[in-house]
């Protein structure tokens, strides 16, 4: 019995079939390791020599385990099964078919490289064996020592290394993350402040507009509040001159103060009836109607008059309408003064002039109305009469100018493109 499980010689073998190969050379002795081994790169090569070496042994060992199953199958009977065998045992029986080599063949040649395999691994590992060895010198074991010593502080660096990859990864990321936190509150911090700044804008220009707004309503009161002293002035010059005529012996009768009652109360009515309808008739009766008690007024005071003193009551009539009218005409000198600054246009005696050259009706359109509410009423009420239904309409056509009256005025025309 083989115990190593192999086929006995077969005597067939083809005549072609190559011999054996001649066993390996034997090893020289190994030499013991010196200090110069145990340095880094020759310790490395060395392992690295040694992984390959069992790499292939232990394909060795699989192959040899493969041909001996092969031999098993062989002692099978032919009747039974051969189809539940292995896929690569199968395809290793195949290829040594095609190729044309035997069973015995392949496995004398795989004994031998197994055993020159063994060989070269006992040869790698014989300087290996110090570390076990107690009987091994102290150099050795210092060398293996120091080895190993720096091979663990290769791999405490190599974990140091990788922590500090790892510590600088998360505080970069936490950098990211704290910049863009940072520049998130930067915007955010930028949006308020705009905000901010616009309101501030918009609360200025409110501000402002107020103020102009509160300027504009100053100007309207002081304006108001001079007209009303401007009232009171005229008003307090009335009285003085009055009583500047009182003391001088003329007496005035009671004809101006029952015509502004007249006045006054025509101004009632007239605005009663402006309520009930806008008729431009009522208006023109009004003022009619004031006229008429006017000159009743007038007629009744002159017939009150003694015969005797008739000359001397026409002169003395005649003097109070002269100095009335003349009242008038100062009147509205100050007024006109008071509205001119000091230093601008005409002095007192030009405007004086000018306006005791106009005619009488003239007078009576454009400066009656400052001192007699009739004339202030009917000049208003021929304005409205153009706007008003009831007097002259504005035309309901589109009335053209006149044509120019020579060639200055026509080069001054916009000639249509």
């Amino acid at each position: 019995m083989n115990p190593m499980g192999l086929a006995p010689y077969n005597s067939g073998l083809p005549q072609w079939a190559p011999p054996p190969p001649p066993p390996p050379p034997p090893l020289p002795p190994v030499p013991p390791p010196s200090a110069s081994f145990w340095t880094s790169a020759n310790t490395s090569n060395r392992l690295k020599e040694l992984h390959d070496t069992l790499n292939i042994a232990k394909a060795m060992q699989k192959e040899l385990e493969m041909m001996i199953r092969m031999k098993e199958r062989e002692g099978i009977s032919e009747g039974e099964d051969k189809g539940c065998g292995d896929v690569s045992m199968n395809r290793f029986s195949k290829f040594m078919k095609e190729n044309g080599v035997e069973v015995g063949f392949q496995e004398s040649m795989s004994l031998n490289t197994a055993n020159a395999v063994m060989s070269k691994l006992r040869f790698l590992l014989e300087p290996f064996r110090v570390v076990t060895d107690e009987n091994s010198p102290w150099e050795e074991k210092s060398a293996v020592k120091r080895l190993a010593d720096k091979m663990e502080k290769y791999k405490r660096n190599k974990l140091w290394r990788k922590r500090k990859r790892r510590r600088v990864a998360e505080n970069l990321a936490k950098e990211h993350e704290q910049f863009d936190k940072i520049d998130k509150e930067t915007d955010e911090w930028r949006k308020r402040e705009i905000a901010k700044d616009i309101a501030q804008t918009k609360v200025g220009k409110l501000k402002e507009i107020a103020k102009l707004k509160a300027k504009e309503e100053k100007k309207r009161l002081e304006s108001e509040l001079e007209l009303v002293l401007i009232v009171e002035k005229l008003q307090e010059l009335r009285s003085l001159r009055i009583q500047k005529m009182k003391k001088q012996g003329h007496f005035l009768p009671e004809e101006d103060d029952k015509f502004l009652e007249g006045v006054r109360a025509a101004v009632k009515e007239e605005e009663r009836q402006s309520m009930v309808t806008p008729d431009a008739d009522a208006a023109k009766d009004a003022i009619a109607t004031i006229e008429e008690s006017r000159k009743h007024i007038k007629s009744c005071a002159a017939d009150a008059t003694e015969p005797d003193n008739n000359n001397g009551g026409d002169t003395e009539t005649q003097d109070q309408k002269n100095d009335t009218a003349s009242d008038r005409v100062s009147k509205m000198v100050a007024s006109n003064e008071s509205r001119i600054p000091d230093g601008v246009g005409p002095g007192p005696s030009s405007a004086y002039d000018s306006l005791a050259n106009l005619p009488m009706e003239f007078y009576h359109y454009y400066h009656g109305s400052n001192t007699d509410m009739g004339t202030l009423i009917e000049v208003r009420r021929t304005w409205d009469a153009y706007i008003r239904p009831g007097g002259s309409r504005i035309p309901g056509h589109w009335v053209l100018p006149p044509p120019p009256a020579d060639e200055i005025w026509a080069s001054y025309l916009v000639k249509s493109k």
